[in-house]
């Protein structure tokens, strides 16, 4: 397994200052943090596109950067491909011009030498590239032309026809809207199966960073605050930091229920929703995963009857984070965190503390499928 070090300070002129040390060996690691708290910036230095005041910065047993050596590769030299939220493509060029582009980039950066992606033997052409991230249809185009989600595959592909060592992707969905957002997900979860590929991924979104990445380095400040799997960080500190209150659940499979509807069957407990899949969304036996927000989850204690309510699921309560007259309750259900959000005063009412046993009660209306 390859390995990012990474070890930065630097003072901005408005007075912000950055000062984050990590180290890297996950195949797929997100920067998550609110806006402002400087991931961009470390995402740029890595990239070569920010020399910080002081720092050191070494992919792959190789030197990027290393400012008490008096060492900076410039971005071309660093063989990383870099994804922008706004994607920087050429607006005069067709789509298959855009991408041919990042095969120019690839021969000019590494005649003769070392092959620009550690398996780059090995990794497919142009043709295998437009197949996986679907861009067959869109070759002839400009970018004008295309919706915010297919640009972002362009982008993507872009890059990867530049064989890079490893990919760096700055907010890469934000400008796509909300039901698109885990569509593009897919395809780079394609890019890492499929080639092997290293990413580091910068969001604010909760989310997204649950639904791509391996391991999560939290970001607060300009220092990073805590790093380790999604479930570790991606806690009601750093979920309430974000300003997020979305809760995404992973499903084992989706089966069509008798009634026309869907259920969606939990690892582990054999527990169901009721759910109803989108047009368009994975057949059953694919993996998906369910959408809802923490405030749509209701809390019972003990046996429930006379309610509308057709997901109940059993869970186990293991934090509570209050927050402004609310808590937000962590649960544990069929290996899973939950969010619920409730009053104060039903937290006091149900006596909430880590271990007690609910009841989890969501309304089917409340679900959203997602892939």
């Amino acid at each position: 397994m390859s390995r990012l070090e990474v070890a930065c300070r630097h003072r901005f002129d408005g007075g912000f200052e950055l000062d984050c040390e990590f180290v890297v060996e996950q195949r797929t690691t997100a920067l998550f943090g609110p806006s402002g708290a400087g991931k961009t910036s470390l995402l740029m230095m890595i990239a070569g596109l920010l020399r910080p005041d002081e720092g050191r910065i070494v992919w792959d047993g190789r030197v990027l950067a290393d400012t008490a050596a008096g060492i900076w590769l410039r971005p071309e030299q660093r063989r990383l491909g870099v994804v922008f939220q706004d994607q920087r493509l050429f607006p005069h060029l067709s789509a298959e011009a855009n991408l041919r582009f990042g095969e120019q980039r690839r021969g000019r950066r590494n005649p003769g030498g070392r092959r620009g992606a550690r398996h780059d033997g090995e990794r497919p052409p142009f043709d295998r590239i437009v197949e996986v991230l679907d861009l067959a249809g869109l070759l002839a185009r400009r970018p004008e032309t295309l919706s915010g989600g297919e640009r972002q595959r362009l982008a993507l592909g872009r890059a990867l026809l530049s064989a890079p060592e490893l990919l760096l992707l700055d907010e890469p969905v934000a400008a796509v809207d909300e039901p698109r957002r885990y569509t593009i997900l897919r395809y780079f979860d394609r890019v890492v199966h499929e080639w092997d590929l290293p990413m580091l991924y910068v969001s604010h979104h909760r989310a997204e960073v649950q639904r791509l990445a391996d391991w999560v380095i939290a970001v607060e400040s300009g220092s990073v605050s805590e790093q380790g799997p999604p479930e570790r960080v991606l806690g009601a500190g750093a979920v309430l930091a974000a300003g997020e209150a979305v809760n995404l659940m992973r499903l084992i499979h989706v089966e069509a229920a008798a009634d026309g509807g869907w259920r969606a069957v939990l690892p582990g407990s054999g527990g169901e929703l009721a759910v109803r899949l989108p047009a368009g969304a994975s057949p059953p036996g694919d993996p998906t995963y369910v959408q809802f927000a923490a405030s749509d989850v209701m809390l019972a204690r003990g046996e429930i009857a006379g309610l509308s309510a057709r997901n109940r699921l059993p869970g186990i309560v293991i934090e509570l984070v209050p927050r402004a007259g609310r808590v937000f309750v962590a649960l544990q259900v069929s290996g899973q965190r939950l969010w619920a959000e409730v009053t104060a005063g039903a937290a006091e009412d149900l006596a909430l503390a880590p271990g007690a046993e609910l009841t989890c009660l969501i309304k089917s209306a409340a679900l959203r499928v997602v892939e």
